[in-house]
């Protein structure tokens, strides 16, 4: 199990040192291919009695995830998004943090919190390396089939379509 993992952080390394150059196909099916080896890992660790990877990662409680700023106060701004306001890291816990955009005007949406998170699949959020799926507008802005970077298609295909752990914190 340990050289699998090793194995999937070295191309994880490898993707993330190469994220500009990969086409759009070539990182959602990277992005699958890894989601379905963390579900496997996951899978393995219980049947074997190791215990929640992501318990592990937490420290088993689940944890305070408003830490730092008291509750998300601190947020790195998202790039130009009409879904995302902002989010914050932690490459220890895998805590991501993630302020959605609140009803107009008022930009303080609601914080989540996304448990167990690799860093390198925050990376591909953080740099919005999938492009949009779909067209539309809301009041924050307009987004297109094939928009790149798209922190918000990001967020939906490599985030919520990781069945990451999460709840709303505010």
């Amino acid at each position: 199990m340990n050289e699998l993992r090793r194995a999937i952080v070295a191309i994880i390394d490898l993707a993330s040192q190469m994220i500009d150059e990969l086409d759009d196909e070539t990182m959602i099916a990277l992005s699958e291919l890894l989601n379905a080896a963390a579900q496997r890992l996951e899978e393995e660790n219980r049947i074997t009695g190791g215990g929640s990877e992501v318990d592990r990662l937490t420290g088993g409680g689940g944890g305070n995830l408003t830490g730092g700023g008291g509750g998300g106060g601190n947020l790195t701004p998202a790039m130009p998004s009409s879904n995302v306001e902002g989010f914050a890291y932690d490459d220890k816990t895998g805590r991501l943090l993630v302020r959605f955009l609140g009803k107009h005007p008022i930009r303080n949406g609601p914080i989540y919190g996304y448990e167990g998170v690799p860093k390198n699949i925050f990376e591909i959020f953080r740099k919005g390396a999938i492009p949009a799926k779909t067209n539309g507008i809301n009041k924050w802005g307009s987004w297109w089939q094939g928009k790149y970077p798209s922190i918000g298609a990001a967020m939906y295909h490599v985030i919520r379509g990781g069945a990451y752990p999460y709840q709303r914190l505010s």
